[in-house]
């Protein structure tokens, strides 16, 4: 019969094949991964390898050193390695504590972004002018001895995934968030980085990022676009408009204040129509608003949308006079058609298609060509508030000087930043206190058979 002694003897026994078994499965399954290298507390994110733009939740760093396109890598998916912290937040609340812990001297200053990079957006416009903003400031030597990267995580036009990309951005130790694009995600995400005490610059301009604390927009507000757009109505003897906007989740507070301004003006919609951006096919649109005698469109959709939209009244034959947002990017133009000939647009900055002789124009067009080349025809009114975004930020960083860099003086930089020209909008004022609101300015552009002309100074609201 086996004694005792015997039988613990072959428990150990068989306890050490089953961990060597498994540790060796372990050690395999790292080997035939791909490489890469977490990036935390600001430390510079290495690899051989960018990650796919479609893994769901994929972070990667990029903006690399001395001018390069960036060392991309791995940092694979999204709460895997992030914190798991519960959603919270939420318009005017109490931003979170401030992390003083600093960013090593000469260290590279690592930021996310959270873009629309798959789904019916692509926001990888957005994501390289800020990482061809970073570029030239690196190929320049940097500030201070510290170069700057992004990590993107695509938050596919989902918000969950951008969940997901907030919590694994933060795990991944960034010392801020600037020039994200994440339709679905960026007004719940502000309110969440917000609550988790990470400052974020720049934005689509989502309500959110104009009502919490640690959010530093630098273009006006969609909300203030509805005004703008509502009251300029008037000016183009626009009587009976149809609205059509995106239902995106911060969409009832934008028309809201694009209907208050139409009615403070005497102009009665004939029908607001919210529509998904999966919308395939605009042509019952075309003919709901053709029958009610709507005399104009005023769109709040994305590039890409209006493309269908225009498509649909040009087999209608329907061509009402256009009023919309985010109007004027080039390759979303080329499929616009005749119809987007003579439409209306608005801009918090400066029109590129007559202002190529302008020195900061210039600067980040043959910039974004310089890193990007495939990007050019891409950008657009969202890409140049990115790129004042980056701008702002890396004043901030300036203003830190030699002290140490972390989430607090980063804050103080960004309220103490006052009457700063980035070149495409009006001066930018930051201040402390619960709201940052620094632009509220609009140029009026039209298409003339094909290219964007500027025809008035700034128009304040």
């Amino acid at each position: 019969m086996t004694s005792v002694r015997e039988r613990i003897a072959i428990v150990f026994m068989t306890v050490s094949v089953i961990a060597t078994l498994a540790l060796g499965g372990a050690v395999i399954h790292e080997l035939n991964r791909k490489p890469s290298s977490v990036v935390a507390n600001g430390a510079a994110a290495t690899g051989q390898e960018a990650a796919t733009p479609g893994d769901q939740g994929t972070a990667t760093a990029s903006g690399g050193a001395a001018g390069s396109t960036g060392s991309a890598g791995s940092a694979g998916s999204a709460g895997s390695a992030g914190q798991t912290v519960s959603k919270g937040g939420g318009a005017g609340t109490a931003a979170g504590q401030l992390s003083t812990a600093a960013i090593g001297a000469g260290g590279v200053i690592t930021v996310g972004g959270i873009y629309d990079e798959t789904g019916p957006f692509d926001a990888t416009v957005e994501r390289d002018t800020v990482r061809a903003y970073f570029n030239k400031v690196n190929a320049a030597g940097g500030v201070n001895g510290h170069k700057f990267q992004l990590l993107d995580c695509d938050s596919g036009y989902d918000p969950s995934r951008a969940h997901q990309c907030a919590q694994r951005l933060i795990g991944q130790g960034i010392l801020a968030i600037v020039g994200p694009l994440s339709v679905s995600g960026e007004d719940p995400e502000t309110q969440f980085f917000n609550s988790q005490g990470v400052p974020l610059v720049g934005g689509l301009g989502v309500p959110a990022e104009f009502n919490v604390p640690l959010s530093w927009p630098v273009t006006a507000s969609l909300t203030r676009y509805g005004t703008a757009m509502g009251t300029h109505a008037k000016d183009l003897g626009l009587k009976a408009p149809g609205v059509i906007i995106i239902n995106a989740s911060f969409v009832k507070p934008v028309e809201a204040s694009l209907l208050a301004a139409l009615h403070a003006n005497g102009i009665k919609e004939k029908s607001v129509d919210e529509v998904d951006a999966t919308k395939a096919d605009y042509t019952d649109l075309a003919l709901k608003l053709q029958s009610e005698g709507a005399d104009s469109i005023i769109g709040g959709l994305d590039p890409f949308s209006y493309a269908r939209l225009f498509q649909a009244l040009d087999r209608q034959n329907f061509h009402p006079k256009i009023l919309g947002l985010g109007l004027d990017k080039k390759s979303a133009n080329q499929s616009y058609g005749k119809s987007v000939f003579n439409a209306e647009s608005l801009t918090p900055v400066l029109e590129p298609d007559d202002h190529h002789g302008d020195p900061a124009v210039a600067d980040y067009e043959n910039t974004v060509r310089q890193y990007f080349p495939n990007q050019v025809a891409a950008l657009d009114v969202y890409t140049e508030g990115d790129w004042v975004a980056a701008e702002a930020f890396v004043e901030a960083i300036k203003r830190i000087g030699t002290n140490p860099i972390n989430r607090k003086t980063l804050t103080d930089a960004l309220n103490g930043i006052s009457n700063f020209n980035p070149g495409l909008t009006v001066p930018l004022t930051f201040g402390a206190g619960g709201t940052h609101d620094p632009n509220h300015c609009f140029q009026w552009i039209k298409n003339n058979s094909g290219t964007w002309t500027t025809y008035s100074g700034w128009n304040c609201f």
